[in-house]
């Protein structure tokens, strides 16, 4: 059972909460070394937050990229609860992308993989901005959610996440490479080494 204040953060867990561009703050709030390079690509922390006592949350661009028209962004967060469960919380985002379907013709979800006590899963998503209008930026998200311990012994949840979007006109080619590349993304980021995390 998920509790209020769970879901309350899994509204923060959200894709399309990622333009952040108005509070220009990159502290490394989760001590993670970088660059992170994911599928060949170098990330370099863009912006972070901490917004509550118990979460965190860091976003990473490529050198140059503009975050409000990004294409590719990998994001690493963290709440710090040793009650949250990766498979809840991947329920969680299913069921409300799921839900988004009422107003959002692109909303689809599939759980992808889960190690046999549900500590570590992976989940694909998409949405877009529709809102029962014609979508201007269509957004394909992996999500990884794994149980965890800090450094200094806090435990809590890891999300690493790659999210990648197309706008406009550029959205039927956008989802036809999605299709071509999802499968080696998720399997990537299902073995991608989890960064050791020290809170600051």
């Amino acid at each position: 059972m998920i509790t209020p204040y769970l879901s309350s953060i899994l509204s923060i867990f959200f894709a399309f909460g990622a333009l952040n561009s108005n509070c220009p703050q990159t502290q490394n709030l989760l001590g993670v070394r970088g660059p992170i390079v994911f599928e060949k690509t170098s990330y370099n922390l863009s912006w972070s937050s901490h917004p509550s006592a118990t979460y965190y949350k860091h976003e990473y661009l490529a050198k140059g990229v503009n975050p409000d028209q990004y294409k590719e962004m990998f994001m690493i967060e963290f709440l710090a609860d040793e009650e949250a469960s990766p498979k809840n919380m991947a329920l969680e985002k299913i069921g409300s992308t799921k839900d988004r379907k009422k107003i959002d013709p692109y909303a689809f979800a599939e759980g992808l993989k889960q190690d046999k006590i549900g500590n570590d899963v992976l989940i694909n998503f998409i949405q877009s901005d529709a809102n029962g209008k014609a979508a201007g930026i269509v957004e394909w998200n992996t999500y990884r959610y794994i149980k965890t311990t800090t450094k200094e012994g806090k435990k809590g949840l890891l999300l690493l996440a790659i999210s990648r979007r197309g706008y406009g006109k550029s959205i039927p080619a956008f989802l036809s490479k999605i299709k071509s590349q999802k499968s080696t993304t998720a399997a990537a980021l299902a073995m991608f080494k989890l960064p050791e995390i020290s809170l600051k």
